[in-house]
């Protein structure tokens, strides 16, 4: 029935520790009404990876994002290469990680199922 509203990522590293720990599983949804504060998901322009950052600035309709954890990123994105100087636009974000009341919804250890089945795909 949320299929198509609500949907999972495994979260891979330690930049957003303490919010989410390396493995975890977390929800999304369509990226509306994004602000700062919020984590995004995006689609890193420069790799071929995906990003799960909070939401530092939003500058011309783009999104300048920066891990929680300040000993792994120190810098925004746009200043260590991870997104352009100008942010990441729009038509690059999979989604607003999901949150009620300020509380991010995550399980634990449940993300390296997918982790791992990437791994060896």
């Amino acid at each position: 029935m949320f299929s198509n509203i609500v949907q999972t990522a495994s979260v891979e590293g330690v930049s957003m520790y303490p919010i989410f720990q390396n493995g975890a599983l977390t929800f999304y949804t369509s990226p509306n009404n994004i602000k700062i504060g919020n984590i995004i998901i995006y689609k890193s322009p420069y790799f071929n990876d995906y990003v799960i950052h909070r939401v530092i600035n939003i500058q011309n309709g783009n999104y300048i994002t920066q891990g929680i954890d300040k000993i792994t990123n120190p810098k925004p994105d746009n200043e260590i290469g991870l997104e352009p100087l100008n942010g990441i636009p729009h038509n690059l974000i999979v989604g607003k990680v999901l949150e009620i009341d300020n509380v991010t919804f995550s399980i634990p250890y449940l993300g390296y199922i997918s982790i791992l089945f990437s791994a060896i795909i």
